[in-house]
């Protein structure tokens, strides 16, 4: 599942002006959720009997908030996993990895942190004796991390077949105790909220208005009644589909707004007449 942080953004960026820190924020976010499915496909060949859960949130009585990319449950063993889609060669120190005057925290940092608090929720939960192990999984295929000590809690990408492997290794069912805890888990999981800090404000007046290619979502033009052509990467595609496109977003951004044939008509840049837009909205 897409971040709603990352939908929001997607949803805003080319109808407003984002500046380079907010650039620079959307491409991580987007890197990120690229190398979060590079990910799922990967376990996809895990053969073992297993369970995964993904994108989960958490707010336990008596520890700190807990976020989790992914979650498996094999044997009687739960994994951690912190997913990275770093690229190119870095270096790294005990506290941060560095690369041409960039910095990012070690992520076993925060990794260790996720571990301790998941910990304290299993206690809450009534699983205190479950066997828990964390994994920071680097999926990007040109990632390199220069003067990295052996760990077995890092998994890099020429160790993932390897990794791949030792899971195919589990021979004996899911414990029917880890089965409940996956049931509690979920149970008690959270819709993580956005994270507003890097929302920019925006109103429906100021935001540029039109269709957007469903392909690289620049805007576009019609060729036809029922087409419309892409300018930047040529894609021909339905306007319905755009129109679709368009109206998801409006919901996203504008969940409490009135909408309206009209009002949808002048989100969509005029490129349909308001009759076109109200029937959409009946259909859809």
């Amino acid at each position: 599942m897409k971040p709603k942080t990352l939908e929001l953004l997607e949803a805003m960026d080319g109808r407003m002006l984002f500046n380079d820190d907010q650039k620079r924020y959307v491409w991580n976010l987007q890197c990120g959720y690229r190398g979060e499915c590079e990910f799922v496909q990967l376990m996809e060949s895990v053969r073992s009997q297993h369970i995964l859960l993904r994108d989960l949130y958490f707010e336990p009585k008596f520890s700190g908030q807990i976020q989790i990319d992914f979650l498996l449950l094999v044997g009687n063993t739960v994994i951690i996993y912190e997913v990275k889609n770093y690229s190119g060669m870095w270096q790294h120190s005990e506290e941060m990895y560095r690369q041409s005057g960039m910095e990012r925290a070690n992520p076993l940092i925060q990794l260790a942190r996720t571990k301790n608090n998941f910990k304290a929720l299993l206690r809450e939960l009534g699983y205190p004796q479950a066997n828990v192990d964390a994994v920071v999984f680097h999926v990007g295929s040109t990632f390199t991390l220069l003067g990295a000590p052996e760990n077995r809690n890092v998994i890099l990408p020429t160790q993932i077949q390897d990794h791949l492997t030792k899971l195919n290794h589990y021979q004996y069912a899911v414990s029917d105790t880890l089965v409940d805890l996956a049931v509690a888990l979920e149970g008690v999981a959270l819709p993580a909220p956005p994270f507003l800090k890097m929302i920019p404000k925006y109103q429906f007046e100021s935001m540029k208005k039109g269709l957007r290619c469903c392909k690289c979502r620049c805007f576009v033009v019609r060729s036809s009644q029922r087409l419309y052509r892409c300018q930047a990467c040529g894609h021909k595609g339905h306007c319905g589909d755009a129109v679709r496109t368009a109206l998801a977003d409006y919901r996203l951004l504008f969940p409490e707004r009135l909408l309206s044939g009209a009002i949808l008509a002048e989100w969509c840049g005029g490129l349909l007449s308001a009759s076109q837009c109200r029937r959409i909205l009946q259909r859809s």
